[in-house]
């Protein structure tokens, strides 16, 4: 096994900056997702791993390995791609044993190792299957076997979830998961889909247009986003952001803006003391709907006058465990996923209370995160 290494890792598509010096160290044995909006660069920075796209600048090590001018085959790597790209006219068992026969290993050998990656993905009784006869969650643990049975330093996943239903893909990703514990090898995974991130990796890449904004386990992405990108991109629904001036009383700090006037909790200022250093100056104040809770039934902080506000309800979406409101306060649309209990309804003027400790201030310049 071996971990992955990008050093100022540029290409270019002519004009075109598909990815921009991207720096970036995957561990041995490490789950690394690669997360952001189509176009964003991360299947081109897969590919580059790969071999698959050569890279205009910087340099790929697999392992100890300088890979630029290795082809796929020499990289000692896997891939398993969004299609399945499996064959039709051959069966389960050929499909997962094609790429090994291709390398001339002793059929014996091939016939193990596809019987105990068949069994570690409790597909052993559709080997004798053509892929027409399987469903998309079989096809993709054929795929996935396919890759397992060669031993690869390195597994890279293309959005190998975005062809299966709702349902199938949230199976899938913990068979994933499970799986990866199993073979304790390193795996670097692209989707677009910032839930599967959140839930499937030891750490996330996000990157934007070419670009990595934050590296960062799941969590540090969710409670410490660097920047308005990151914090927009991760968390569903996403952040609301109101523009608002922070306004300082003594030792108190207030942010005013679009009909709301909150106090900053002290623990907040102690977490971020950069924010005093912006008293009185226009910043962003960025609120996730989970943070925001309706006052009348809010049973997971306390409210007060310092931490609510009145806003108009335009949408009631009931989702059972709890209610997603949209409201509008002032001109300024937002999101609130309300306890359950909430008599909220369209058209209404509701109290709506904000847990000021979970408030993220971004400069309104360089939208990097208040620290």
């Amino acid at each position: 096994m071996a971990g992955v290494t990008l050093e100022n890792v540029t290409k270019r598509f002519g004009d075109v900056v598909a990815v921009k010096e991207a720096t970036l160290e995957v561990p041995d044995q490490d789950f690394l997702v690669l997360v952001g909006p189509s176009g964003c660069g991360k299947t081109t920075t897969l590919r580059m791993v790969a071999g698959l796209e050569d890279i205009t600048e910087g340099k790929i090590k697999i392992g100890e390995k300088v890979v630029n001018d290795l082809p796929p085959k020499d990289r000692d790597i896997a891939m398993v791609f969004q299609n399945y790209a499996l064959y039709p006219h051959m069966n389960v068992f050929n499909n997962m044993g094609f790429g090994l026969k291709l390398r001339k290993i002793p059929r014996d050998e091939i016939t193990k190792r596809v019987k105990e990656a068949a069994k570690l993905l409790g597909i052993e009784n559709l080997l004798d299957r053509k892929p027409a006869q399987l469903s998309g969650g079989q096809r993709q643990r054929v795929a996935l076997g396919r890759a397992i049975v060669r031993n690869p330093q390195v597994f890279l996943m293309d959005e190998p979830l975005s062809n299966l239903d709702a349902k199938l893909r949230v199976q899938m990703r913990a068979e994933l998961s499970k799986l990866h514990d199993r073979l304790k090898t390193t795996i670097i995974y692209v989707t677009h889909d910032q839930t599967e991130a959140m839930t499937m990796g030891d750490k996330i890449v996000v990157q934007n247009e070419g670009v990595i904004q934050q590296v960062a386990p799941p969590l540090t992405l969710y409670n410490e986003p660097e920047n308005m990108f990151v914090a927009g991109f991760i968390g569903s629904p996403a952040m609301n952001f109101i523009k608002v001036k922070l306004r300082r009383e003594d030792e108190d700090f207030f942010v005013d803006g679009a009909d709301l006037n909150l106090k900053l909790s002290s623990a907040l200022l102690d977490k971020r003391p950069g924010i005093k250093e912006y008293a009185n100056q226009d910043v962003i104040m960025g609120i996730r709907p989970e943070d925001l809770g309706d006052a009348q039934v809010e049973k997971e902080f306390q409210v007060s006058d310092d931490n609510s506000f009145t806003a108009d309800v335009e949408v009631v979406e009931p989702l059972g465990s709890e209610i997603s409101l949209y409201f509008k306060i002032g001109d300024i649309s937002g999101i609130a996923r309300v306890d359950a209990d909430s008599k909220a309804r369209v058209g209404d003027k509701i109290k709506l209370a904000c847990n000021t400790e979970k408030i993220h201030l971004f400069d309104r310049e360089t939208e990097e995160a208040i620290k």
